[in-house]
C-alpha cells in the first residue's frame, strides 16, 4: 500500500503534512452541505470510518496544522481503486493549491499502484464537487440512479491510465 510520507511526495505542498487517517479526524473536518447530509444518512458511519482506518487505505492532510481533508482508497483489483476525499472549510479556502496537490497526487498514483483505472463517484447536486472531478482530470461516465445513502442520483467518475 501507499505510506503517508510517500502521498505528502505525490502532493508536494508546501505546509501539508500527511498523516494516517484515523476516526477522530473526521472531528476536524467541517462538512458542506451536500456531505453533512449524506453522514446523517449512515447511521454506521463510526463503524465505517474504524474499518477504513484499520484497512490502512486512508489518510489526512493537514495544512498548517489544521485538517485540510481526509481521502482514501478503496480496493476494486490489481488495477482499479476508488478514492474518495471529503474536504473541510480548510481546503476550500486554501482550494487552488490543494487542488493542484491533489491533481499531482492523482497523475502519479496510477504508475504507483500499476492502475488502469481511478474512480470516483460524486453527487449529481453537488456541482463544486463536479467541477473538481473534472479539474482533477476524471471523465464523467454515467449516472448512477437512487446510489447515494441519501437516495440522490451519482455521476461515475474515472481516469485511465
Amino acid at each position: 500500500m501507499v505510506t503517508a510520507s510517500e502521498i505528502q511526495g505525490m502532493v508536494q505542498v508546501p505546509g501539508v503534512v500527511v498523516l494516517p487517517f484515523s476516526p477522530r479526524h473526521m472531528d476536524s473536518i467541517v462538512t458542506n452541505p451536500v456531505d453533512r447530509r449524506i453522514f446523517e444518512s449512515l447511521p454506521d458511519l463510526r463503524q465505517r470510518l474504524e474499518a477504513v482506518s484499520q484497512q490502512r487505505c486512508a489518510w489526512t492532510l493537514n495544512y498548517r496544522y489544521e485538517a485540510a481533508l481526509v481521502m482514501g482508497m478503496e480496493y476494486k483489483y490489481p488495477t482499479n481503486y476508488e478514492a474518495w476525499i471529503v474536504p473541510s472549510d480548510v481546503a476550500l479556502k486554501h482550494g487552488t493549491l490543494l487542488s493542484r496537490g491533489a491533481r499531482r497526487f492523482f497523475d502519479k498514483i496510477g504508475e504507483r499502484l500499476n492502475l488502469r483505472r481511478m474512480q470516483i463517484v460524486v453527487n449529481v447536486n453537488h456541482e463544486p464537487a463536479i467541477r473538481w472531478a473534472e479539474f482533477l482530470r476524471f471523465n464523467r461516465e454515467g449516472l448512477m440512479s437512487n446510489y447515494g445513502p441519501e437516495g440522490d442520483d451519482y455521476y461515475m467518475y474515472a481516469r485511465t491510465y
